[in-house]
């Protein structure tokens, strides 16, 4: 059971690398409000493999906008 956490928890960190490389290369973008927890410095690693909870950059005017 040890082992397989071990492994799952390598492979949650191993994907978290990968996006931050992903994004440092200019390849994907984050599009949050700037107050998001997913900014600061201790947690912008794992921005891309927990995509829930973040903050939009949108109001809701301009998403009214985008429904019209």
């Amino acid at each position: 059971m040890r082992r397989l956490l071990g492994i799952a928890v390598g492979l949650y960190l191993g994907a978290a690398v990968v996006g931050l490389v992903r994004e440092r290369l200019g390849l994907v973008s984050c599009g949050c409000a700037g107050d998001c927890w997913c900014h600061r410095p201790g947690l912008r690693l794992f921005r891309w493999v927990f995509p829930r909870g973040h903050k939009s950059a949108w109001s809701a005017e301009d998403k009214a906008m985008l429904d019209a």
